[in-house]
């Protein structure tokens, strides 16, 4: 057995980008779940030749060292100029705008983002897209960590046929993406025609717990998933309104099981190890451009607070500028600064709750129903619906 078999020593020191399963030229690297159902490589010892080119992709081990970056990044509060668009998406339509002005651009081109795979009881993954309407499956937020598969491999197909490539996902994953294309390129630049955009991340939650999830509310409202989103906005654009529609026209917004697992994410008890100790969590990003929510909003730009979503943009290369200019025409724009946006997790990573092994211990013991009952909390809003509802109920059989 040789020495390459440990890629890592703790699992925070591995955020599951798939690079280094992409660029193993012997096929000797798989991603594999763990305990948790986080993807983690696993190395195949009579495969392994020691290249050594599984370390060097590492987007942990290797920071990004993006061209043209700009001396200080540019920073915009944006909405999208259609309301649809925007009640849409989980802020102001930022990625719409910038990949519609790549796929406007009477040039082949490739869209990659995490969507919903429908056919696979919802699992979140990454999926490539050469139409707005398939695009549009990438729009909202998704808090649940995508399988990349081999989609590393497919960006270097499309760019190697002199494709223009617009990828988005979490730092983690861009930087990870980033570098397996420059140390796959064997001299060429693979990445003149690629553009990144990064997420704000707040962490990635567990895989295996979504998909106990989505089992859970099938059976319970006894049909098909159709459609789900974190950030319904019917009620507005803070905080998780969650909404699913079944095959049996069923639609729920917002119950119990609903937010179950919501309540988790907020909880930041089911996150991937590495998101503790994320190396992006800062304004050195490893993208093009940054977006996300613009969290305060309501204090530096009051007057564009109308509750239906405001985007942070950030652009950090010179490729980033030329591409929001591009997308200028669809979109209003605000200019702002970074004290403006500095919300939390561009400062530091989401901190590791206390009660982070109990609560896999007892996920392991009793299941998904059990830990998204004690963590989902009875709030009073919730209890004066409750009472609203039961009132309604007995007036009704009064008449």
């Amino acid at each position: 057995m040789n020495n390459m078999v440990t890629l890592y020593h703790r699992k925070e020191d591995c955020c599951g980008c798939t690079a280094c399963a992409n660029i193993c030229p012997g096929g000797a690297i798989v991603m594999q779940p763990d305990e948790e159902g986080f993807l983690y490589p696993r190395i195949n010892a009579d495969l392994c030749v020691d290249c050594g080119a599984c370390l060097a992709v590492c987007p942990l081990q290797n920071p990004v060292q993006l061209r043209d970056r700009l001396a200080e990044p540019e920073v915009y509060a944006l909405k999208h100029k259609s309301d649809n668009i925007r009640m849409t998406s989980a802020s102001g339509g930022a990625f719409t705008a910038l990949s519609d002005a790549v796929l406007n651009d009477n040039q082949p081109a490739a869209v990659y983002g995490a969507a919903f795979d429908k056919d696979n009881n919802f699992a979140v993954a990454h999926q490539r897209a050469s139409t707005k309407e398939e695009r549009d499956g990438f729009k909202g937020s998704k808090y649940v960590q995508s399988d990349l598969g081999r989609i590393f491999q497919a960006v270097r197909q499309d760019l190697s046929q002199d494709m223009t490539v617009y990828f988005t996902g979490t730092p983690c994953q861009a930087a990870g993406l980033y570098n397996y294309l420059t140390k796959i390129g064997r001299g060429r630049d693979l990445t003149e025609k690629l553009i990144l955009t990064d997420l704000v991340c707040h962490g990635v939650a567990s895989p295996r717990l979504w998909q106990d999830h989505i089992r859970q509310i099938r059976e319970k409202y006894q049909s098909q998933l159709l459609d789900y989103t974190f950030r319904n906005k019917e009620q507005g654009w803070r905080g998780y309104n969650v909404r699913a529609t079944f095959a049996n026209k069923a639609c729920a917004v917002n119950t119990k099981e609903i937010k179950g697992f919501a309540g988790i994410y907020r909880s930041c008890l089911a996150m991937r190890p590495a998101c503790y100790e994320c190396r992006f969590a800062n304004l050195n990003r490893p993208s093009d451009i940054t977006i996300g929510d613009f969290w305060g909003i309501e204090k530096s730009h009051p007057e564009l607070d109308d509750n239906k979503g405001v985007s942070l943009v950030i652009v950090n290369t010179a490729k980033g500028q030329s591409l929001f200019t591009q997308c200028k025409d669809s979109i209003d724009y605000w200019p702002g600064n970074t004290q403006d946006c500095l919300q939390p997790n561009l400062q530091r990573s989401t901190a590791r709750p206390a009660g982070r092994q109990l609560f896999w211990t007892r996920y392991q013991a009793k299941g998904f129903a059990h830990v998204a009952r004690r963590i989902s909390p009875v709030t009073i809003k919730g209890l004066m619906g409750r009472a609203r509802r039961a009132l309604r109920r007995f007036f009704g059989k009064k008449q």
